[in-house]
């Protein structure tokens, strides 16, 4: 109940004692008025006294009886020579006692409209605050079934005021918490995955090389010994990268990666990074083509952008058969610099398409050594620096991604 609520009743304490001043000072003010009226009334009387003395001196004592106590009959004299002047009834005394009957009066009606008016404002004051307190009351009851696991509530308020901006403010509160509780328990899910995925991806090789080791120590010929090195170091090598792409992919997702701002070459970058994939290139005799603008210069950081730059054009390499193609193409314009990376491959599943760029996932062309990691750190990386990424296909001729590069202005 409100009236048990402590800041309820200091408003009601100090609309008491306003009303209670009010009435006091209408008091005083009928006092004061009442105290003018009877000095103009004793005026006006010693005035009409003086004026009857100064012509009939004898009648002295007649007027002061008159004075004291009224005679009817002489009243009606005297209205009557009034009313011959012109003056209304009323406008001076007719009877003994006049101002103090005229103040009670007064004072009365004053006091009385006063106390009426207060209490109509109290009434209507006190309603507001039922309403109010009910309404916070509401509001409480609703935070402590939140609390309690209780989200089905709806508590939004299209009436005006301070307090419907409050539950409002509330409810979309309460949503975007229910949103991220959603999403933090997604995140929970997807971690378990990762981490199921990253042991069946480590499972793999650690299960080869020790099944390789024991045959090692048991095989007497070189050459099978010499094979069997050489699976080992690639897979040792899988692993190594499998960690390290791993390790980069968590700091990215942590935030603890602080991207540089650095003025390059985006198209000697591509050149650098294909020099760099040549050995698999020559390997599956694929022919790298690049095309497009002979320089052109971005802002970001350049070790992070050959990252994603070699997962995506390695992506190609591994999607396309012997003697295949690939293109890439470098463009700018005045608002971004884009580098186009398509495969002569068989393309992506359509059904594939929305989910290459997630880590772990592997499409139903993917080959047999994919990890499923490369594009979602290529995507990690450019979406850090503002930049966007997209996966575009036509099954059966190829995929081709699109890595774009915002230009900030100067």
């Amino acid at each position: 109940m409100p009236i048990h609520n402590p800041e309820f009743k200091r408003l009601a304490l100090v609309l008491t004692s306003v009303c209670i001043g009010i009435v006091a000072l209408t008091a005083c003010t009928s006092l004061l008025s009442s105290h003018a009226l009877r000095q103009a009334i004793v005026i006006q009387q010693a005035a009409i006294v003086g004026a009857a003395m100064e012509h009939a001196p004898a009648a002295e004592q007649s007027i002061v009886r008159q004075l004291q106590a009224v005679d009817p009959q002489i009243v009606e004299k005297g209205q009557a020579v009034l009313a011959a002047y012109g003056l209304e009834q009323g406008e001076l005394a007719a009877e003994t006692g006049f101002a103090g009957s005229s103040f009670r009066l007064y004072f009365l009606q004053a006091a009385s409209l006063a106390l009426l008016s207060f209490t109509g404002m109290a009434l209507i004051f006190f309603h507001f605050l039922r309403k109010h307190y009910r309404r916070l009351h509401e509001l409480s009851l609703y935070a402590e079934k939140i609390a309690n696991g209780d989200e089905s509530l709806d508590i939004r308020d299209n009436e005006e005021g301070q307090l419907s901006i409050l539950k409002n403010g509330i409810y979309k509160m309460t949503t975007i918490l229910r949103e991220q509780k959603d999403a933090l328990q997604q995140d929970k899910l997807h971690l378990a995955d990762s981490i199921a995925d990253i042991s069946h991806q480590l499972k793999t090789p650690m299960t080869s090389l020790s099944v390789m080791t024991d045959l090692l120590e048991d095989e007497q010929q070189e050459e099978i010994r010499s094979e069997f090195l050489a699976r080992m170091r690639a897979q040792l090598k899988r692993m190594e990268w499998l960690v390290t792409s791993l390790l980069k992919l968590s700091k990215l997702d942590a935030g603890t990666v602080t991207m540089k701002r650095e003025r390059y070459d985006l198209r000697a970058l591509v050149d650098h990074v294909l020099e760099s994939l040549s050995i698999p290139l020559d390997i599956q005799m694929i022919e790298a083509t690049v095309e497009g603008d002979s320089t052109v210069f971005v802002t970001g950081d350049q070790n992070w952008t050959r990252e994603a730059l070699q997962n995506v054009i390695k992506n190609g390499i591994e999607h396309t058969p012997e003697q295949g193609k690939l293109w890439i193409s470098v463009t700018d314009n005045p608002l971004y610099a884009r580098v186009t990376v398509t495969d002569s491959g068989q393309g992506i599943a359509k059904e594939d398409l929305p989910y290459v760029f997630q880590r772990f996932y592997r499409g139903a062309n993917a080959g047999d050594d994919s990890v499923g990691i490369g594009l979602a750190m290529a995507h990690a990386i450019v979406k850090k620096q503002g930049g966007d990424i997209i996966a575009q296909n036509e099954e059966g001729k190829g995929a081709t991604f699109l890595l774009t590069f915002y230009k900030s202005p100067r």
